[in-house]
């Protein structure tokens, strides 16, 4: 049942919203705004990071920070730098964002590699 709710909601979802607009007509204009709405992208990312920390068991912890962190790397080499199909932002603040999520993400990934146990 909530398959289908979901499914009913993402249609109607896309049939009322185009592809032009905004989120509540928000729009980031200024850098402020711009590196603001990334932080608030960041800020959900730890309270996910943080309950999935809490209520999950190691394993599962790890293999999603190596997921996101696979995801911010690849993410933004690949369509961001070599196809430059999207940026972080529409400003130059994506030209320091970039590297720096790119640096986290390895992290993340160094970290859960070393930080897994190995299965016996």
């Amino acid at each position: 049942m909530r398959l289908l709710i979901g499914f009913l909601f993402g249609l109607f979802a896309m049939s009322h919203w185009s592809t032009y607009a905004y989120a509540w007509e928000l729009r980031a204009v200024s850098p402020i705004e711009r590196v603001g709405a990334v932080l608030t992208g960041v800020a959900i990312l730890i309270i996910l990071l943080l309950f999935i920390y809490k209520r999950y068991n190691s394993s599962y912890f790890h293999g999603f920070l190596a997921a996101i962190g696979l995801f911010l790397t690849v993410d933004n080499i690949l369509f961001h730098w070599v196809f430059q199909l999207h940026r972080i932002t529409s400003g130059p603040e994506a030209n320091w964002l970039e590297p720096v999520f790119i640096m986290i993400g390895a992290g993340f990934v160094y970290y859960a590699w070393k930080n897994e146990q190995p299965q016996n």
